[in-house]
């Protein structure tokens, strides 16, 4: 996928403390929420290589699973995270297994930019987020990727379909923090999920930011 291909070439321009910041500080700001991490276990939902920002936090948990389909990325994924359980294959089927129901209270999904999938099927994140309510118990932290201001945006009009669909507005070209905050407190609640606490937290590129949810399943 075009999009997502130029978004790698662009961060392998930056030196790996560049890339691990935006989630070092992530962690941070968790814990001085009160957040312990340290009994939590870990899902990395499209872990590549491990090396962007997984490697950053995987330290801070008690355990970690992370998640690639190709398995050109196995080898170094391995390298970069010796205590993670790897599994190779696609991460949305994963997530149907069983063995995963309620399984994790720390998901992160650095989904790629644009459309992907064999058949462009999934786009950004928008599909990814309905894998959240089986791999979670009572109350977990969601990680991921928003992108508020799409470069080269105009040569992609199936993408920017995608996103016009998703938000639920004409124009997605700019999405401003406020939106982005009220958009997803509703879309989170419309799932039976209520934001105990929520933050945006800029990445190494300006379009392009964390969006970190502590989230709790409603009882009633």
């Amino acid at each position: 996928m075009k999009q997502s291909a130029k978004i790698s070439l662009a961060a392998t321009a930056n030196p790996p403390e560049v890339m691990q910041a935006p989630m070092i500080r992530v962690c941070a700001r968790l814990k001085s929420m009160g957040f312990d991490l340290s009994k939590r276990r870990g899902l990395e939902f499209f872990a590549r290589e491990g090396d962007w920002q997984t490697i950053s936090y995987a330290g801070e948990i008690a355990r970690l699973d992370a998640w690639e389909i190709d398995p050109k990325f196995e080898q170094t994924l391995r390298a970069n995270l010796p205590k993670a359980q790897i599994r190779i294959g696609d991460s949305f089927k994963l997530a149907a297994q069983k063995e995963y129901t309620e399984a994790f209270d720390f998901i992160v999904y650095d989904n790629p930019q644009g459309l992907f999938g064999d058949k462009n099927q999934y786009c950004e994140h928008f599909e990814a987020l309905e894998t959240i309510d089986p791999l979670i118990g009572s109350q977990a932290i969601i990680i991921f990727n928003i992108n508020r201001e799409p470069f080269n945006y105009e040569n992609f009009p199936d993408w920017q379909r995608r996103r016009e669909q998703f938000y639920r507005r004409a124009n997605t070209s700019l999405l401003d923090e406020k939106f982005l905050l009220s958009f997803y407190r509703d879309y989170f609640q419309a799932r039976g999920l209520e934001l105990l606490e929520v933050f945006i937290e800029p990445r190494h590129e300006r379009y392009l930011a964390y969006f970190v949810a502590a989230v709790a399943k409603r009882t009633d």
